[in-house]
This record gives structure tokens, sequence and C-alpha cells, in this order.
């Protein structure tokens, strides 16, 4: 059995004797899997000489470490003679030299986390301090390189499955509409959905959640502005058509109770998982998206609002922590492979202009939201501003979906109704 320092000798030993391999794997070999420091010193001057398209060989290593050391000389006579056709393959080594360097990252990583807890240092400072390292801990896997054979294989195999799908290729949203023009919510997307206050955003975005549910979709909502009691009460108006001012003030009768004692049923056997949550904190939030995803398999998260969200970042302007939040759920939708479904406030003008109608750049403290988005819907109800007639035709109950941008998708307008009383939407 060899060990870890024989192996950084045996794999320099291949690369030397054998350089394509390195072209083959470079993606996966870096310094920091070395540990002995003549192996360090000869994988930067082999690494520096591949750069400069140079052969690696003996000779133009030796000069390279000046050659001044007859120790040097030696090791590289040994590593190219000996070393390289020991029966151990280039794979096997650089999963080995990977694996000793987790270990030491652990152990590293148990360190310094046993001092944060020691010092008394505040519950989101370690849990930020474990959700870096972690992502640390995974960079060092090995990259494994597809050929293009088996990418154009998987390509087809994709067109396939959506030509079978009836036009419907992800989470569905729960409207025709809006499906013909999505194809329903894809992987690794982040939809953003904006709209003034009382526009009815957070009541489409939660139509969103509770359709994926009934599809037995594993969803999860972030509520930082609503009750879970308010929430399921807003479900509960929407599936019975029961008014949630009712609700609200308790003015039931006994038929509507047993209406939604029933409604209450279904809405249990859902995968449906609700967390208004009390602590802010983005590390907080990207940890829980992570723990559902990996427990519950969450498919569909939603996000209400991103404005609420805390990036615990001391720096930068408040536009510059939103723009760190928009890329957060950017990434962790395409670490996941889920659908990201995040609410954005609209700044305040956009209500003091002749045209209320939204655009992208009405999102407040937009930053780079629009450039993290893959998907960016905007709502819009010409009757709230007291517009009840536009071109000739009736507006009352008229609600447009705008799709100010749209990735894959590009870019239209889908219309809907919206029933105030239930705080609903439908296919017009």
């Amino acid at each position: 059995m060899y060990e870890d320092k024989d192996i950084e000798k045996i794999l320099l030993g291949k690369l030397i004797t054998y350089p394509k391999e390195y072209i083959k794997h470079h993606a996966n070999i870096s310094e920091d899997m070395f540990v002995n420091v003549t192996n360090i010193n000869i994988f930067n001057s082999y690494n520096k000489l591949q750069s400069q398209g140079k052969a690696p060989d003996l000779v133009n290593l030796s000069k390279e470490l000046k050659g001044t050391e007859q120790f040097i000389d030696l090791t590289l006579s040994r590593m190219a003679n000996e070393d390289a056709f020991l029966p151990i393959e280039i794979e096997t080594c650089i999963v080995r030299l990977k694996q000793a360097q987790t270990s030491r990252n652990i152990f590293e990583f148990a360190k310094q986390l046993s001092i944060y807890i020691e010092n008394l240092e505040d519950v989101d400072k370690i849990i930020k301090f474990i959700t870096e390292k972690s992502s640390n801990l995974d960079s060092n896997e090995v990259v494994k390189e597809q050929e293009i054979n088996d990418q154009l294989s998987d390509v087809l195999l994709e067109l396939e499955r959506r030509i079978n799908s009836d036009g419907l290729t992800g989470v569905p949203t729960g409207f025709n509409s809006l499906d013909k023009f999505t194809g329903g919510w894809q992987e690794t997307d982040l939809v953003i959905v904006g709209g003034a206050s009382s526009m009815g955003k957070t009541s489409l975005a939660l139509a969103f959640a509770l359709n994926a549910a009934k599809q037995n979709v594993p969803t999860a909502i972030f509520s930082y502005e609503m009750s879970y009691q308010q929430l399921l009460m807003r479900m509960i108006s929407s599936e019975t058509g029961i008014d949630n001012k009712w609700m609200l003030n308790g003015t039931l009768d006994m038929e509507s109770m047993k209406t939604i004692n029933s409604e209450i049923g279904n809405i249990e056997k859902y995968p449906l998982y609700i967390d208004d949550c009390n602590r802010t904190s983005l590390t907080y939030l990207l940890n829980r998206i992570r723990k559902l995803h990996a427990t519950k398999d969450v498919k569909l998260v939603l996000v209400d609002y991103l404005q609420l969200v805390n990036a615990s970042s001391k720096k930068g302007s408040r536009e510059q922590e939103v723009s760190l939040i928009a890329r957060s759920l950017k990434n962790i939708s395409k670490e996941l492979g889920i659908t990201v479904v995040a609410l954005s406030q609209l700044n305040r003008g956009v209500a003091m202009r002749t045209e209320s109608r939204p655009t992208m750049a009405d999102l407040r403290e937009s930053g780079e939201i629009e450039q993290a988005a893959d998907i960016v819907i905007l709502v819009y109800r010409p009757e709230y501003y007291g517009i009840t007639e536009s071109e000739g035709s009736n507006t009352r109950g008229l609600a447009e979906i705008i799709f100010a941008k749209g990735r894959n998708i590009g870019v239209g307008k889908v219309n809907m109704k919206f029933i105030p009383n239930l705080t609903k939407f439908i296919d017009s």
C-alpha cells in the first residue's frame, strides 16, 4: 500500500513521462494537493512549462528548477524512470490525493470551528463559517470531463422527453396561459415576481406554490412578511371561494366551516413546507433550502420577499446587498437543480408616474436582480390605479402578467383575471 507522499511522486513521474495525460487531467490537479515541498516546486515548474508551450521533460524541468541541487536532479530522474511505471493509474493517484486534501481541510475546519465555539461567537457567524467552509470542501471533488458524444446524447434524450411532454417540460404553474408561455418552471431557474404593494404578487406566487404541491412537487415557502396562519388563510380562501375577510373577522357560518375543514384536509396531504422566517439572514435561508432539498427533495422554493432578506454584510450599499442575495439564490438553484421564485418590491415612484405599468427598472434596489434572474414577471392591475377602460376595452378585474425578461422564453404579456375578495388569479 502506497503512502500519500509516494502517490505524489508517482503522479509527477507519470506526468513527466506522459505529458499528454496532463492535458486530459489538468482540471483535477492543483498545487494544494501536494504536501512535500520538493514535489510542490516540481509541479509548479511543470505547470509553468506547460503554460509556456515548452516540453515538461527532465532537461527543461532541471533548467526551470535551476538544477543547482543534485537532490532535485536525482528526484526528477527517479520519478521519470521508476515511479512512472508503477502499477497504479493516474486517476487513482488523483483520487487518493484529493481524499488526503479533503481530510486535511476537514481537520483544519474542525480546529477553527472549535475556536469559534470556545470564543462564544454568535450563531449566525458560526453558521456562515460552516456554510462557506462546507462549499470549499465540496470544491475538492474530482471534476469529470464529459465527451462531446455523451453530451449530445444527453441533449437528444432531453429533446425526446420534451417532445413527449405536450409542451409542459417543467413544474406546472397551475395556469394554462402561463404554462403555454413558460413550459412550466424549469430546473436551475431564478424567477423574480415584482409588483407594487397590494398588486397581488404574493397571491400569485402562493398559487404557484400550491399548484406545484398539488402535482406532488415538494415545495417550500419562506415568508418574511406574513405568518403561516395568514398564508394558509389565503390559500383556503382561494381554494374554497370563501372571502378571506370572513375568516379574519370570524363571521363564518357552519357550512363555511365544513368547507374549510375539508379543504384543510386536502392541503395537509400536499408536500408543502412553510417557514415564516423569524431569522432573516441569507445564510439561514440558504442552509434551510439545502436541508429541505436533502431531506424532503424540495424542487420549488418561494421567497417572499427579496428585500426582507439580510445578507449580514456591513460593507457596501443596500443595493449591493440585494444583488448579492439575488446572485446567491441563482447559485443555489443551479447547485441543487431546483426552481427559486423570489418576490420583489417595486420602487415607490412607479405609482406616481402617468404610466403606472411597471418595467424592470422599477425593481427596488434592482442592481443585479435582473441580471441574476432567468425570468422577471411584473404584475399589473390597471383597476388598482382607477383605470377601468383602456383602448376601448374594459379593464375591471384585469391582471397583466408581464414577462419583462425570459432568458429562454422571450418577453411578452399574459392577461389573467383577478378576484379581489379572494385575492385569486384565474385564466381569463
